[in-house]
């Protein structure tokens, strides 16, 4: 983990602690059962883990609980969607956000979710081996400024940002050019900066190809299908 994502998920701490935890939540009896309410009160805020909070990650909001009992549990649900292989999709997560109607939240609240969510995309471009574009498009979505993504990424063989970068082209290069279905909630300004982004770092190609060629066969070959679906595309 980075030290600015650490830095951004205290500062979500903090600025939503002024909600207190409740002892009870109205949820729908239908969808909530009392062993679900007994999970998410069974622990301080930062011990519950993936499976106390899955259940109310998916329901918050909609049929448990309300906007004030979401900020309250939002810290740690953004730590656990950071930090590891949560069970509820990111666009379930995040889309929270917009039914909660964050942009209306105290400027305090949105700025520690924004930078929350950039911390974490420049975080998961050093770290995870391949494109997240759930992730991507959800940030995006939520920050509407994709340069500021891309500003994030800086290719390097050192890390996984270069194994992020040759499976983004490797799955998706085809689709940005041609009919964009993968990419469909970007917009065209968008699609095109993310073109260029991807043509002004296309020269790490070569240069991850000779580096992986005796320490990753698998590696050096996908690179090399991914240099000619971008020469050829």
């Amino acid at each position: 983990m980075t030290e600015e994502l650490k830095i951004a998920l205290e500062n979500l701490y903090d600025t939503f602690s002024i909600y207190p935890f409740k002892s009870t939540m109205e949820g729908c009896p239908c969808c909530v059962s009392d062993t679900d309410k007994e999970k998410i009160h069974s622990k301080q805020l930062r011990d519950l883990t993936e499976e106390d909070l899955s259940r109310y990650a998916f329901k918050a909001m909609t049929t448990w609980g309300d906007i004030d009992d979401f900020k309250h549990y939002l810290p740690r649900i953004f730590e656990l969607l950071a930090t590891t292989d949560f069970i509820v999709d990111t666009f379930v997560v995040l889309g929270k956000l917009q039914y909660g109607k964050w942009q209306e939240w105290a400027d305090k609240e949105r700025r520690a979710i924004t930078h929350f969510l950039l911390a974490w995309w420049s975080d998961q471009t050093k770290h995870k081996s391949y494109f997240d574009k759930e992730a991507f498009t959800e940030i995006y979505k939520l920050t509407g400024d994709i340069e500021q993504l891309l500003n994030r990424w800086t290719v390097s063989i050192k890390d996984n940002s270069f194994s992020n970068f040759v499976d983004l082209v490797y799955n998706y290069y085809n689709d940005l050019t041609g009919k964009k279905t993968e990419f469909r909630e970007l917009d065209n300004a968008s699609i095109e900066k993310l073109i260029k982004w991807i043509k002004d770092n296309s020269k790490h190609l070569e240069t991850g190809f000779f580096h992986f060629a005796d320490k990753d066969s698998e590696l050096a070959e996908k690179i090399s299908t991914t240099q000619y679906i971008y020469e050829h595309t």
